[in-house]
């Protein structure tokens, strides 16, 4: 017997959390401030891009969130996933202050950020798939709003544009990322499912050590970075954002 709730009888998802509303005026004010002209300088721009790092992570864990609740997981209201708290994604190391850290030095959007999903309430292996699916796809959403804004902007203002150029171009680094099929992303998720069950049960625990796994394809592989960049550059690039800006961008967030 399912344990699923129908939908008439599931818990309503509770509204957007203090800490994400907060976080969403900390982006949204200081890109006014920025096109303005208010502020004109690193401190604007670093808070700026990071800001929108962070409302771009809790979004990417509410798309796994949302979409594991239509199919069938309906304990995902209780656990508060769909508030878009930041603190609710996993450990902070590991879900914010390392994705940051490697965003800051290594100009690629790291992945980070995990929701816990019961799969074995989801509806099929389609959903389980779809879930994993979910994430790269708020990234891409993300990612089109960003290059709309960045249209709207005007040549006006160009640190308004450097700054959602860079911000882009983040985000077409963690859409790369998250859809390399490596246990505990993404793109492993999409597969997963569908692979013979001695595979997965050889894969399945690499997951815990994807950050390092990665970590170590930026530290010790001279292609692995360049190739990462070069494919986002070439993303925004198609959306109509000026490379010259994502590297203008790039320039400001750097406080050193």
């Amino acid at each position: 017997m399912s344990s699923e709730l129908p939908p008439s009888q599931r818990p309503a998802p509770a509204g957007p959390s203090a800490n994400f509303l907060l976080i969403t005026l900390i982006f949204l004010g200081t890109g006014a401030a920025i096109g303005s002209g208010a502020v004109d300088g690193s401190g604007a721009a670093f808070v700026f891009v990071m800001a929108g790092w962070l409302l771009s992570l809790c979004l990417h864990e509410f798309a796994h969130a949302l979409v594991a609740w239509k199919g069938g997981d309906a304990e995902i209201p209780q656990s508060g996933y769909l508030t878009l708290d930041p603190r609710l994604y996993a450990d902070a190391l590991s879900s914010i202050v390392l994705p940051l850290l490697f965003t800051i030095l290594g100009g690629i959007g790291f992945p980070g950020g995990r929701v816990l999903v019961n799969t074995h309430l989801l509806r099929g292996k389609a959903w389980i798939s779809a879930v994993a699916a979910a994430g790269p796809a708020m990234n891409g959403i993300v990612l089109l709003v960003l290059a709309l804004l960045y249209a709207l902007a005007g040549e006006e203002s160009d640190t308004l544009r450097a700054v959602l150029a860079v911000s882009a171009l983040f985000q077409g680094t963690a859409i790369i990322l998250n859809l390399i099929p490596l246990p505990g992303l993404d793109g492993y998720g999409i597969l997963q499912p569908w692979l013979p069950e001695p595979l997965r049960r050889f894969a399945d625990p690499v997951a815990r050590h994807v950050n390092l796994i990665l970590a170590g394809l930026f530290l010790f592989s001279s292609a692995f970075g360049p190739a990462v960049f070069r494919a986002s550059l070439s993303i925004i690039g198609t959306l109509g954002i000026a490379v010259v800006d994502a590297r203008v961008g790039y320039g400001l967030i750097r406080l050193w």
